[in-house]
Parts: C-alpha cells; sequence; structure tokens
C-alpha cells in the first residue's frame, strides 16, 4: 500500500499509525508522486483521485468515525486492517519506509490554507458538498471535512487555521517517535533530488531524468477548482434536464389557457405545437 498525498496521506497518519499496514506517509504531494513513479512504483496513490471514487470516501468516513474522539460521529469501532487494505491492497509499498518531506511551517500554511481550507469551506464548497453532493449521493466533501476537523481537534475552519501550525509540528514529531531514523524513515526536501531518495529506497538514480517539482500551490488551487467547476457545470445540466418538461408544461398550460380564448383555427395549431413539443422531450429521454 502506498498512500501519497499531503492531505489524505499525512492526515491518514493519525489513523493508520497503530496498525500494520506498509505505508509510505508524507507531504510534497505531486512531487513524490512523479518520483516514485518514474523509479518504478506501479499504482501510486494520490488524494486526488478519490474525489471521484465514493467508495474510497465511504471507508475514509467510517475510519474518521473509529478513530477521532472530537467528531460528533465519533464511534471508536475498530477499523481494522482488512479494511485498510480494501482501500488501498493494490498499492505497492517499499517496505514500509516512510518519506518525510517536510515544509518550512509558515509556508506550508498558506498552501494548506489556499489549497485545502478554502476550498473545502466557502459558498462554492457549500453548494457542493452541502446541496448537491446529498441529492446525488456523492459524500466525498463531507468526508473531507469530517478528516479535517478530526485531524485538528476543531469544530470548524477558523479554529482549524488556529492549531493548523502546531497540530503541523506535532504530526511530524509522532512521525519521528513511531518510525526508526535512518532503517525506515527518510527526513527528505525535495530540492535534495533523487541522491538520498534512491540510496533510502534501493534504486538507482535515473539518468539525465531531473527530478520532479510540481503541485505548486497554484497548480494545486487551480486543480481543485477545476474539479469543483465541473461538478457544478454538471449540476446545472443535470437539474436544467430535470427541470426542462416542467418548464415547458408550464408554459404549455399558459399557452392553451390564451389559446382557447381564440377561434378554432388557433386551437388546432396550438395543438400541433404541443405534440411536437412532446415528441421532442420523450426523444430527450429525461430523467
Amino acid at each position: 500500500m502506498l498512500i501519497q498525498d499531503s492531505v489524505v496521506g499525512a492526515l491518514l497518519w493519525d489513523l493508520i499509525q497503530n496498525g500494520s499496514n506498509p505505508v509510505v506517509c508524507r507531504h510534497g504531494s505531486a512531487s513524490i508522486t512523479q518520483a516514485l513513479t518514474i523509479l518504478g512504483y506501479d499504482g501510486v496513490h494520490h488524494g486526488i483521485q478519490a474525489i471521484t471514487s465514493p467508495r474510497e470516501w465511504v471507508l475514509f468516513s467510517s475510519a474518521a468515525d473509529s478513530t477521532f474522539p472530537t467528531l460528533p460521529s465519533y464511534t471508536g469501532a475498530p477499523f481494522p486492517r482488512d479494511k485498510w487494505d480494501s482501500l488501498f491492497g493494490a498499492y505497492e509499498a517499499p517496505d514500509a519506509k516512510v518519506i518525510l518531506v517536510e515544509r518550512d511551517v509558515d509556508a506550508w500554511f498558506q498552501s494548506m490554507d489556499e489549497a485545502i481550507f478554502k476550498t473545502t469551506w466557502g459558498w462554492r464548497a457549500d453548494l457542493v458538498i452541502d446541496h448537491l453532493g446529498p441529492r446525488w449521493g456523492l459524500a466525498g466533501g463531507r468526508t473531507l471535512r469530517k478528516i479535517l476537523l478530526g485531524f485538528y481537534g476543531a469544530r470548524g475552519v477558523d479554529e482549524m487555521r488556529a492549531v493548523a501550525r502546531d497540530r503541523y509540528r506535532r504530526h511530524y514529531a509522532e512521525v519521528r517517535a513511531a518510525v526508526v531514523p535512518g532503517e525506515r524513515l527518510l527526513e527528505f526536501k525535495l530540492e535534495d533530488g533523487w541522491g538520498p531518495l534512491c540510496e533510502f529506497l534501493g534504486r538507482d538514480v535515473p539518468r539525465d531524468v531531473p527530478f520532479p517539482v510540481a503541485n505548486k500551490r497554484r497548480e494545486h488551487l487551480d486543480r481543485v477548482r477545476t474539479r469543483q467547476n465541473r461538478f457544478l457545470k454538471l449540476a446545472a445540466v443535470v437539474g436544467l434536464r430535470r427541470a426542462l418538461p416542467w418548464v415547458v408544461g408550464v408554459g404549455a398550460v399558459a399557452a392553451g389557457v390564451y389559446y382557447l380564448t381564440k377561434p378554432a383555427w388557433a386551437l388546432e395549431q396550438f395543438e400541433v405545437v404541443l405534440r411536437s413539443v412532446q415528441t421532442h422531450l420523450r426523444s430527450l429521454k429525461l430523467g
């Protein structure tokens, strides 16, 4: 299993650190994703993938309920390895080694605030998460909020912002305390390049391949916003398709009332138009 994401990976460390799952858990998401793929690790998991996987979010939600006592939905029920394997069993892991990519805490906070907090809370997120998602059986946004609130022990986004830096430092301390340095833990900076990473993983340094530097704050924000905008556009299209028969129906009734007060020839023309509209609506197969 290879967990690869600045949100899902780092936050799920708190969920799985007491289990026996082989995990690579760290920050620096897209750069490390690309680097591990270049080094030959198949199916590297990036948290952004979960956005389109309702099944993963259901399991994440259950894991959060089992783990974070500050959540109103906390159950304390066990979340055993077989459930984690149902999520990540198909992913490779470099023998349970942990790559810990640490950043300047203030730079990290700015990135986290823009790319995660502001895209998970706010009017656009509220519309998608609180209103459209539940109508279509999509729980990803609510589950992400649950994981974030549980991990930070917070009741809202402003409270998370207030404790984020301290939680970041505590998270790194927890990783260092849980993993033997050198043997299973690599503290890595992206500017270190291939050398330390390849030595740690026992892989050859790729020839003539620069170390990938990706997932700049704006790139990640654009990616999330693009997905949200697609969701909103889809919602608009589906809503229009579902509303169209009612709109046309109301218009037809109004027109019928109007034409019923007119001569017989006008009523005949109205019936022709109405049949044409009905035929067109049936051809659209609107649901």
